[in-house]
């Protein structure tokens, strides 16, 4: 489970627009008649796009069915983040918050098990904690789908959450899709992808990740999840495979980093790839140095770091060491846009006390560089994206 600040909890406002739900749902149900010939003749999905919305830079949301709906009941449809920095799925359940109005529950979609004719109990308890959030509740097992597509696998094991801490109360998400590692996840629940995986559902034990940047625009379509395989369309070939040094987040090592040069910090550390994480996290001093190369101020009511909007064009890239290759992030990537001023310089100090990864490499790293992940050979693949730098 997560112990560091991850962008649902390293950012207290995220909010979706009708407009972008409304084109989500016309999305999802564009792709109904595929999806249940899919479950119902057991077609295979080989590799498809999912399409994520984009917030602002800062949050990237899908959408996932949940349940096979009996007689008139509608399809049980949730917003989730897709993240990798994590491995267990859950959703509100319809007991959660029942009797209480001010209940974090009270405005999210809510999973019926009485209205899916797939629903198995399973009935064992789970908790989970991230930065400043939880969901506690039972496991339950159903069908599980992915939006824009006819990838569902069975009897996937999800949380049926009757709890979740008041921080999701203002979240226009309903829950949360890990995508890492069997070893990540609470009672060692297989998480969705690794199930399609074991399900042959999957031409290829890959998914890849394609975030773009859209600055101070709400993107509906702000990025593709490609589910059994590489995404040409939005990817370059693939520049290296990085072997993990651990299988349960995507982590792996990183040699150096720097801004004028890579080797101005040169410690080494272990680090992870996190498409729930919406800035890069790393050892406070380290991340100060950087902050100050940039010229940025640091806000402590708001715990970030700001710059003039007007000086990004004008800023160096920051620098990685990885798998002894350099990896240059561009300055399009390393702001966010909370107005039209001042610009977030998506940088955050990870305090650990020495547990867990050091780095955490969130969205700015994959808007620009595509993560190819390799569940079967434990291993990443990075890639240029194809996203024209258009937006300053």
């Amino acid at each position: 489970m997560k112990h560091y600040c991850s962008v649902l909890f390293l950012l207290g406002v995220i909010l979706i627009s009708s407009v972008i739900e409304a084109k989500f749902q016309t999305r999802v149900q564009r792709g109904q008649l595929l999806k249940h010939a899919t479950q119902k003749y057991g077609l295979r999905s080989f590799f498809q796009h999912q399409h994520v919305a984009d917030f602002r830079d800062y949050a990237y949301f899908g959408n996932i069915t949940l349940g096979t709906p009996i007689a008139s009941a509608p399809e049980q449809t949730f917003l989730v983040v897709l993240d990798t920095g994590s491995s267990n799925v859950w959703v509100p359940d319809n007991t959660c918050g029942l009797h209480d109005r001010r209940s974090a529950c009270s405005r999210k979609n809510k999973y019926f098990a009485t209205n899916s004719s797939s629903y198995e109990k399973d009935g064992r308890p789970f908790s989970i904690s991230y930065g400043t959030g939880s969901a506690s509740g039972v496991f339950g097992k159903d069908t599980l789908c992915f939006s824009d597509t006819t990838l569902c696998i069975k009897s996937q094991i999800f949380g049926q959450a009757s709890t979740i801490a008041p921080f999701f109360a203002n979240q226009e998400i309903d829950g949360i899709l890990g995508l890492g590692f069997t070893d990540l996840a609470v009672n060692d629940a297989p998480p969705p992808f690794v199930n399609a995986v074991n399900q042959g559902l999957v031409d290829q034990p890959i998914f890849t990740v394609y975030l773009e940047h859209h600055g101070m625009k709400r993107a509906s379509s702000g990025g593709y999840f490609t589910y059994g395989g590489e995404d040409p369309d939005h990817c370059g070939e693939i520049i290296t495979w990085i072997p993990l040094t651990r299988a349960s987040y995507w982590q792996f090592r990183m040699q150096a980093v720097g801004v004028d040069s890579v080797h101005e910090n040169t410690a080494g550390w272990e680090v992870i790839s996190d498409t729930g994480t919406s800035f890069i996290g790393g050892p406070g001093k380290v991340i100060d140095k950087i902050a100050k190369k940039y010229g940025a101020e640091y806000d402590e009511f708001n715990e970030s770091y700001y710059i003039p909007c007007s000086t990004v064009k004008s800023l160096p890239s920051l620098k990685l060491q990885i798998n002894d290759l350099q990896f240059e992030i561009d300055p399009i990537n390393l702001v966010a846009y909370p107005d039209s001023k001042e610009c977030d310089l998506t940088l955050f100090a990870i305090y650990g006390g020495g547990f867990g990864p050091s780095w955490i490499l969130g969205d700015p790293f994959i808007r620009q560089f595509c993560n190819i992940h390799d569940i079967e050979n434990k291993r990443l693949g990075l890639a240029h994206s194809k996203q024209q730098d258009d937006i300053l």
